[in-house]
């Protein structure tokens, strides 16, 4: 169970409802507006998590992400690559109001653990997220192009 205070108030979340994956029917208005329009697939939700100060930290500017197993197995071998020697993938982040950020996805070799910045300040500002009340979930899709022959 996961406890946190609302307005001075405790309020408990059970374990089960904060992992539940939500049916896609039940995923923000902007987000399934935005995907369609975005002509996506593969839709993998990565992970879901209750928001830490330092994620929301100005002097952090970046996102741990807890499930970096999952993202990692979406990445292309080129992506994987890049990622390994240190580089970074530029990926786009759409937040709850549709909103389109773009942000860096890097490993942090020391950790081990893939992280998303560079951007990532501006989206929590934009939403006014907060350490201990906000819940996020990560979804990862590839979007579809397509090219037209003359």
């Amino acid at each position: 169970m996961t406890t946190f205070k609302l307005f001075g108030t405790e309020i408990s979340v059970p374990k089960e409802r904060e992992n539940k994956i939500p049916p896609l029917s039940q995923l923000p208005c902007a987000i399934l507006h935005t995907n369609k329009g975005m002509k996506e697939r593969g839709r993998v939700l990565v992970m879901r998590k209750t928001l830490t100060t330092s994620d929301v930290s100005v002097h952090q500017s970046r996102l741990f992400i807890t499930n970096s197993k999952v993202l990692w197995s979406q990445l292309l071998e080129e992506e994987q690559k890049k990622v390994k020697a240190k580089e970074h993938v530029e990926v786009e982040v759409v937040d709850p109001k549709g909103g389109r950020t773009r942000m860096k996805l890097r490993r942090w070799q020391s950790l081990n653990i893939l992280v998303l910045n560079s951007g990532w300040v501006k989206l929590v500002k934009v939403n006014k997220l907060e350490a201990k009340v906000h819940c996020i979930e990560l979804w990862t899709f590839r979007m579809v192009t397509s090219c037209a022959s003359i």
